[in-house]
């Protein structure tokens, strides 16, 4: 079994109710998770045991069904910022800058999917986190739930 560290946002769950919950995401079978919010948005880090990245995402979205909810955002899915690929993988927001700019690492960076002048550039997380793990940059555990959905 190995641990995997991820986060879920309940799009459908009021942060004005928290206690309550707090209960019903742990009766549910998310006592591996802690529950936050910020701003009007609930979140779920989960440290899951699981044989494979799969397994672990989906046996959590099922037990967040499970507490009554299905507005749900896997934050290793879609699009991210430099700066999220960086918080993400451990590293500066210098050193991903530079890889993105291939002016650090063996090139390849991937392009961003959007980055209008003006405007953040978002980066495909998965397509980043494959790049970051062929450098050795990123551990196994990340580079699978990338992969998984």
């Amino acid at each position: 079994m190995n641990n995997y560290h991820f986060t879920i946002a309940v799009r459908d769950a009021a942060a004005d109710n928290f206690d309550t919950l707090e209960t019903a995401f742990y009766q549910a079978g998310c006592s591996d998770a802690l529950l936050c919010r910020e701003n009007d948005l609930v979140y779920l880090e989960f440290d899951r045991e699981a044989a494979n990245a799969k397994a672990a995402v989906y046996s959590a979205l099922a037990d967040i069904n499970k507490a009554g909810f299905h507005d749900l955002v896997i934050q290793e899915s879609g699009v991210c910022t430099l700066a999220e690929i960086a918080g993400r993988a451990g590293l500066s927001r210098q050193a991903v800058s530079l890889y993105a700019q291939n002016k650090r690492g063996s090139g390849g960076f991937p392009k961003p999917l959007y980055g209008i002048a003006g405007h953040t550039p978002l980066y495909s997380w998965k397509e980043a986190a494959q790049w970051l793990y062929r450098q050795g940059k990123l551990s196994q555990s990340s580079y699978e739930l990338a992969c998984s959905v």
